[in-house]
């Protein structure tokens, strides 16, 4: 069993609520395996098993996929959360018309984004309504790495729309998700409750341009190449300075050529917090 422990009305940034939304982002990337055709649906009950191992208090784990777009809900004795994954098909939505905006709820997001979302949305919010109005109420939680994190961004945007609570959002190796004004609208209204890791020099991270217009939301963290986690805007700005053509590596290298982009990387970091705080 973990020491790690989720603080679920912790809005605040914390270290056992940073674990275990990186490990159910990791997990999320788990595919079916007994099907008769190549699945990508992620594989609760494997899954489930995992997460067992660790912590017997998860209940049940709910899986989706729909047009390119995956996810778990995760029920646990304590809270919900949405696990949200990524897709190497990220590269092609950052650099082509699905990266124009398109305008929704309070501003303007990235229209491939948006639309991963749209695609499993009705499906995992209205499971997630059906558990929390079956049961006690508890607490709900955003996560994702890569395209999962700009998906669980979009997902809290849809969530303060309708004035519905949610704790903490994590996202991992996320790229921007909407245009300047959309993200002062979302910073005021999140608050402290959205956390941004970015490992080293994760070029995902830097896509779309700015000079599309988009912009990073909620509290950026840095994990440098030693595993140290240090809350730096300083950091972000170094990273954006040093690094041109960041789409066209993409494009030539492909998701799993920029190693710093890994999972993998963001867990280990996490799970051993080295953090620093000035």
């Amino acid at each position: 069993m973990t020491i790690h422990r989720v603080s679920p009305y912790k809005t605040r940034l914390d270290k056992g609520n940073a674990y275990w939304m990186a490990q159910l982002a990791s997990q999320s990337y788990i595919k079916e395996t007994n099907s008769v055709k190549p699945s990508v649906k992620p594989d609760k009950v494997k899954i489930l098993e995992n997460l067992k191992k660790i912590d017997d208090e998860f209940i049940e784990v709910y899986s989706f996929d729909e047009h390119s777009s995956q996810a778990i809900l995760v029920d646990h004795q304590k809270y919900f959360c949405m696990a949200f994954r990524g897709t190497d098909q990220l590269i092609d939505w950052i650099d082509n018309i699905n990266a124009f905006p398109v305008k929704q709820l309070f501003g303007e997001f990235h229209r491939g984004f948006w639309n991963s979302v749209e695609a499993i949305w009705d499906q995992i919010y209205n499971q997630y309504k059906r558990l929390n109005n079956l049961k006690v109420r508890k607490p709900l939680f955003l996560t994702g790495h890569s395209l999962g994190g700009a998906m669980a961004v979009i997902a809290g945007s849809k969530l303060i729309h309708v004035d519905e609570p949610f704790t903490n959002i994590y996202t991992f190796g996320q790229p921007r998700v909407m245009t300047r004004n959309t993200a002062r609208i979302f910073n005021i209204e999140s608050k402290t409750r959205c956390f941004r890791f970015n490992n080293n020099n994760d070029l995902v991270t830097r896509a779309p341009s700015r000079l599309m217009g988009y912009s990073h939301v909620g509290t950026y963290l840095h994990i440098l190449e030693d595993g140290t986690i240090e809350q730096e805007l300083g950091f972000w700005h170094q990273f954006i300075d040093s690094f041109y053509g960041a789409i066209e590596s993409l494009k030539e290298k492909g998701i799993d050529g920029v190693e710093d982009h890994d999972m993998g990387k963001y867990l280990d970091a996490i799970t051993n917090w080295k953090f620093r705080d000035r």
